[in-house]
């Protein structure tokens, strides 16, 4: 029986969270570099991650953290979400629960009042985050890090998706077609 659970990050029950971990050392090796587990998986208090896993009795076949913070961008304060440890198991790849996993965050975040919702992806993912209705903004870059040390998505060569939900963004969203986005979510932290 397939199953949906959404859950504060930090309440992640002890079992998910080693298949959940499981799953990113494999998917993103680098990460876990010099790096406990629990460093990887900790993320600063003001992210306020919420993690929606897919499940196949106990098994965790997919999962994204859905983090989110107040920015400050052209003046005007917004309520911003985005998607990170995006993933499926790969023996559940190319079967539509990476998309329904992806549409079920989407859903989400529209449903808790969001203004926007923006991450970066690897360039051969845009297709896929189009078809649960993110538009890639290919002139703008999320700047995460610090304004002391920023870690610039264009510095990695990440297409940025951008979702507008709140009618003050979609009247705003041309500040953000060729814009910096500084989001200053900690020192290597980004969306």
């Amino acid at each position: 029986m397939i199953t949906t659970l959404h859950f504060p990050k930090e309440e992640c029950p002890l079992p998910i969270k080693k298949q959940v971990l499981a799953l990113m050392k494999k998917e993103w090796p680098q990460a876990f570099v010099g790096r406990d587990e629990q460093s990887v998986w900790n993320e600063t208090p003001e992210i306020n991650s919420t993690s929606l896993v897919l499940l196949i009795d106990d098994l965790v076949f997919s999962h994204v953290s859905v983090p989110w913070k107040h920015i400050l961008h052209e003046g005007k304060t917004y309520k911003v979400f985005g998607f990170s440890e995006v993933l499926t198991h790969p023996s559940y790849r190319n079967q539509g629960y990476g998309l329904s996993i992806v549409k079920e965050a989407t859903t989400f975040i529209e449903r808790i009042h969001a203004d926007i919702g923006m991450f970066t992806c690897d360039p051969k993912l845009v297709h896929f985050y189009r078809q649960c209705g993110w538009a890639h903004l290919e002139k703008a870059c999320l700047v995460g890090g610090s304004r002391e040390v920023p870690l610039r998505s264009d510095s990695f060569e990440l297409s940025v998706m951008m979702k507008f939900f709140s009618k003050k963004a979609q009247e705003n969203q041309r500040d953000y077609v060729e814009a910096d986005v500084f989001l200053e979510l900690g020192e290597g932290k980004l969306w």
